[in-house]
């Protein structure tokens, strides 16, 4: 029987355990183990399970599996998705202040160990690389505590329960609530987890369901095959001598048998990349013409590189990032382009990455109240042409504070105010001494003369 969450999630998921009648096995008093063929009997895929006539609960398939072929054999898919995953998983974890709902200092702790051995002989780089790789293959990415260490659920083999929400005054199903997860595992066996139990790293909402995630790749797939078919084209023209398509004309006289020499021994001549450029010498009675389009009539580079530009676009990786063929010219590689390429794809697609990841493992770590688990990003080398811009913002703040000071407000409280960008924690924290030499008001008596 799982326990926890509110009123209605504890009874839809006891409306759940009790469909099995008795069938469900107890495991560690967190999850429940029952046979996949109870489960297949009560649950459809896109059906429900209904109580007393009311439709209770329905399952939702999270996928997964379809996209890592393209990883794996397309060269524009693997270089995009290499660069977030080189950058992704240079990110640290470490919980941050939250004062008046305001994130202030980052701090560290023994419980976020589990994050910096998420498994034995391996560091958090390796969780994040492998949850972005869930992500690009999936859209989803499922873990769960082992104790000390952190296990991965495959996405391909992940459920996601839900429970009908019902207005209670016109009956009519309205919504659906989130009661759990379950896992088929290897053995014919379905484990069913709590929301609670379950990291669920989703940063793409699925159009389909609010409780699943996307893959970045559905959208640019067509892109991805169009890639795959222009490559082949040249490959296939490559094989062919690189030389555009043949037809040859040849006497009406020439006999059937004739004609079969001619055409194999053409083609022993003058196809396949070690024939290209060879003189063509042909007997009384043949007529050639040259027919088809060369790689400079389709424009292919050009059509391969908007191509290339689309599935990075998808990515979220800029192409100058990437290296692409549209982002390696003009004035793409100029120095500040290039820096506001690095910075959009920092804080454009990076930064939400590491949030949404902070945010889904939050429900595995003990985070200190008043706090949130959050990213650190100060050690990544990537970022260091942020350098400048910190020392100025530095220089900034250093200016702020002395100001502030001179203004008569508590040192410590000029810093920690700037530090987190909330001024209102000066409420309350001014000195009563005004001006550089910190006078009482109304003293007449500068510091200079007093001495």
């Amino acid at each position: 029987m799982l326990s926890g969450g509110t009123v209605p999630t504890t009874s839809a998921l006891d409306r759940v355990n009790a469909a099995f009648s008795g069938r469900v096995a107890q495991r560690d008093n967190q999850t429940s183990a029952i046979s996949i063929y109870d489960w297949a009997r009560q649950f459809r895929p896109g059906g429900q399970v209904t109580y007393n006539g009311t439709p209770y609960t329905s399952w939702q398939v999270s996928g997964g599996g379809a996209n890592s072929a393209q990883y794996d054999s397309n060269s524009v898919v693997f270089a995009c998705e290499s660069k977030r995953i080189m950058v992704f998983s240079e990110a640290r974890f470490q919980f941050q202040q939250l004062r008046s709902g305001r994130p202030g200092d980052l701090f560290g702790a023994p419980d976020l160990s589990v994050l910096e051995t998420p498994w034995i002989g391996h560091t958090t780089r390796d969780l994040l690389a492998r949850a972005e790789l869930d992500v690009t293959d999936a859209g989803n990415s499922y873990w769960v505590r082992d104790g000390r260490y952190l296990l991965r659920l495959d996405p391909q083999n992940v459920k996601i329960i839900t429970e009908a929400a019902v207005d209670p005054v016109s009956g009519f199903r309205v919504g659906e609530r989130l009661i759990g997860y379950a896992y088929m595992t290897a053995r014919d066996q379905v484990t069913i987890y709590d929301p609670t139990e379950i990291a669920h790293y989703k940063p793409i909402p699925h159009t389909a369901s609010q409780f699943l995630g996307m893959s970045w790749l559905n959208p640019c797939l067509p892109d991805v095959d169009a890639d795959r078919q222009m490559t082949e084209h040249k490959r296939t023209a490559l094989r062919n001598g690189a030389n555009l398509g043949y037809v040859v004309s040849l006497d009406a006289s020439i006999t059937g048998d004739q004609f079969k020499d001619f055409v194999a021994k053409f083609r022993e001549q003058h196809e396949g990349p070690e024939q290209s450029g060879k003189t063509l010498f042909l007997g009384g009675g043949a007529d050639v013409k040259t027919v088809g389009q060369s790689f400079g009539d389709l424009a292919l580079k050009a059509t391969q590189g908007a191509t290339e530009t689309r599935i990075a676009a998808c990515a979220g990786v800029h192409p100058v990032v990437v290296g692409l063929s549209e982002g390696m010219q003009g004035s793409s590689l100029n120095a500040g382009n290039y820096g506001a390429a690095k910075r959009n794809f920092v804080d454009g697609t990076m930064r939400p990455l590491w949030g949404a990841f902070a945010s889904a493992f939050g429900s595995l770590v003990n985070v200190p109240a008043s706090s949130r688990l959050w990213y650190d990003d100060r050690d990544i080398p990537f970022l260091r042409e942020d350098v400048t811009d910190q020392a100025e913002i530095l220089a900034r703040n250093a200016q702020t504070i002395r100001a502030l000071v001179d203004a008569g407000y508590d040192p410590d409280a000029v810093i920690n105010a700037v530090l987190s960008g909330d001024v209102g924690r000066l409420v309350g924290q001014h000195t009563g001494l005004y001006s550089v030499q910190l006078q009482k008001p109304g003293s007449g008596t500068s510091t200079t003369e007093a001495s």
